[in-house]
């Protein structure tokens, strides 16, 4: 009777074991997914320069959720003939299809992402009336995940999203800090 006492709470040990270690995996997968997904605005962002200031959203609404609709003018169909606005307004709406899950597809094919409630934001600050598209951005994922934490965002100068501050325990994010040079700025 005591062996099987024994073995009874070293299996419910293991199943406890192997749940903890899921959601560490699921939360890893989901952080590393918004850490691809930030970099990938952060680098559009840099390969055009020249119209940084036209990529600002700000943080009260933020991308996601097919805010954007539909878009006026597909860069990829183009073949170069998109201006540098028209290829920022391009990559904000591609970015948001990111976010909501465009190219994950479930069982049933529907769009299907690894964050849930995913929402995207980028914050660019110019130098100066000088320098209008070289500055600093930043570019913030916000996400709910499967689980609380005790770090949630709580700062409502980098919260992404129509999330109430400090709030919504379950929600996280990741923040990526540049620097973007237009040259065109600093031409003679």
């Amino acid at each position: 009777m005591v062996t099987v006492l024994v073995i009874t709470f070293g299996l419910i040990s293991l199943a406890g074991l192997q749940l903890a270690t899921k959601r560490g995996g699921n939360t890893s997968y989901q952080r590393t997914l918004a850490l691809t997904i930030a970099n990938e605005m952060l680098e559009r962002i840099n390969l055009n320069a020249s119209v940084a200031a036209s990529y600002n959203t700000g943080l009260n609404t933020g991308l996601g959720r097919g805010s954007l609709g539909a878009i006026g003018k597909d860069c990829t169909l183009s073949a170069g003939a998109c201006t540098p606005a028209e290829l920022a307004a391009w990559d904000l709406w591609n970015w948001e299809r990111r976010l909501d899950g465009a190219g994950i597809l479930d069982a049933a094919a529907n769009d299907a992402s690894g964050l849930l409630e995913a929402r995207g934001c980028v914050v660019f600050t110019p130098d100066g009336a000088a320098s209008p598209n070289s500055g600093q951005v930043r570019v913030i994922v916000s996400w709910r995940s499967l689980t609380d934490t005790t770090d949630a965002a709580t700062t409502a100068a980098l919260t992404c999203g129509a999330v109430a501050t400090g709030t919504d325990a379950g929600r996280q994010q990741v923040v990526l800090n540049g620097y973007v040079v237009n040259a065109g700025d600093f031409a003679p």
